[in-house]
């Protein structure tokens, strides 16, 4: 196929930046800890009650992702995605009649999951890898950078709706958004892949390379006979436990120490700053090193910022350890869908990549339910803070046992 002067592929990557600022992992990671506080107040319920919701929402994914991998592998992403906002929408909006009965509150979480999952990392990622190959890294970067977008904008959108209007009201106001945005950039700009409007990844002639990448990769059940799929699983389940706990406990932590809900909400969005900035320089320096190396050398930022907010950080070292902590949340995701593609190919690329989104996932439910405990036995922070900053260091080391992509020789180590 002669190379093309149309290329779609930057139009598809705004589309799907845009869907991830809207998607329920970003929408539930940036605004569960700022309705937590209106809403527990009113219902009753304590800390962990309320923080078992996220068990609702991860464990079903953590089933379900894989099986929606496969569909988006079948049928195509854009489709799934655009019925998935729908879903969302209506379920966020749902939350505007929550009762004081907690298992409606687990029921909406659990829907969330069941009906939404469309609209993560497991359709996009999928779409990304179809439309670039050499420059994978940075294109990865740029739409999974609408997390850390989305993830800014919402907690203050949020904080202000509940001020000026009650809970209830912001909870409508943010599902009006989705829609507004999320499903008209659906329709519009996604596209499945560059072979269905006669083009090509990166918008050059296809290399032989990429073509065997795409049909030689392994199936579902050949990954999961590999080494490398279970150290993978473990390297980012240890990872995802630790800093989805502390960005979820983040707003309760810093209110706690005496800050205003507003500002509490401000480092919130300050660490979603930073997610932008970890996924477009992590995704950038992908393309041009050994990505296990790049993913390991960003798990240092977290831990110091960790130990800040471990030694009673508050005021600006709190905004600061929000940054070094969100420098993590901005890689970590970047680099799991670049490997995935990398070590196990594009064939079944959707259904292998959503088993790991679905561990993610559950660690990110089960994480912040143990966090909440210990700091209700502990009677504060720092000895649970402590604990997911030995958990990165352990991180950095099952990095280091990464191998080389297949076909190729490990990269030297820089001098």
């Amino acid at each position: 196929m002669t190379q093309t002067a149309r290329f779609d592929g930057w139009l598809v990557i705004a589309a799907a930046a845009i869907g991830l600022a809207c998607g329920i992992a970003t929408m539930v990671a940036a605004t569960f800890s700022v309705f937590l506080t209106p809403v527990r107040t009113e219902m009753g319920w304590s800390q962990s009650d309320a923080f078992s919701a996220l068990l609702a929402v991860t464990l079903t994914a953590a089933v379900l992702a894989p099986i929606v991998g496969g569909f988006v592998d079948r049928f195509g992403a854009r489709r799934i995605v655009i019925a998935s906002f729908i879903a969302e929408v209506l379920i966020f909006a749902s939350f505007a009649w929550q009762t004081p009965a907690i298992w409606t509150f687990y029921l909406r979480y659990f829907l969330l999951a069941v009906l939404a999952l469309g609209t993560t990392h497991v359709a996009f990622a999928r779409v990304i890898t179809l439309w670039f190959d050499r420059r994978r890294g940075l294109a990865l970067g740029l739409a999974l950078s609408g997390i850390g977008i989305g993830g800014f904008l919402w907690p203050l959108y949020v904080q202000a709706m509940i001020e000026n209007f009650g809970w209830r009201n912001a909870y409508l106001l943010l599902a009006a958004a989705i829609a507004l945005i999320a499903l008209p950039v659906s329709l519009l700009m996604l596209k499945d892949s560059p072979e269905l409007l006669g083009q090509t990844p990166d918008g050059e002639p296809r290399r032989a390379a990429a073509v065997a990448a795409a049909q030689e990769g392994m199936t579902f059940g050949e990954a999961l006979r590999t080494r490398r799929y279970w150290l993978m699983m473990l390297t980012f389940f240890i990872v995802g436990f630790a800093v989805q706990s502390v960005m979820l406990h983040l707003v309760p932590l810093l209110t706690g120490r005496g800050l205003s809900p507003m500002l509490a909400a401000l480092a919130q969005s300050m660490l979603f700053l930073a997610v932008t900035t970890g996924r477009l320089v992590t995704g950038w320096l992908m393309d041009r090193f050994f990505a296990p190396r790049v993913a390991l050398a960003f798990l240092v930022a977290p831990i110091i910022g960790i130990g800040l907010l471990a030694a009673g950080a508050g005021g600006v070292p709190a905004f600061a350890a929000a940054l070094l902590i969100g420098l993590a949340v901005g890689a970590e995701v970047d680099v799991l869908a670049y490997l995935t593609g990398r070590y196990f190919g594009q064939k079944h690329f959707s259904r292998i990549y959503g088993s790991y989104y679905g561990m993610y996932s559950l660690s990110g439910g089960i994480g912040p339910v143990v966090t909440a405990l210990v700091v209700e036995r502990a009677g504060g922070y720092p000895v649970a803070l402590t604990g997911h900053a030995l958990l990165l260091v352990v991180g950095c080391v099952l990095f280091a046992m990464f191998g080389p992509f297949p076909g190729q020789a490990l990269p030297a180590r820089p001098k």
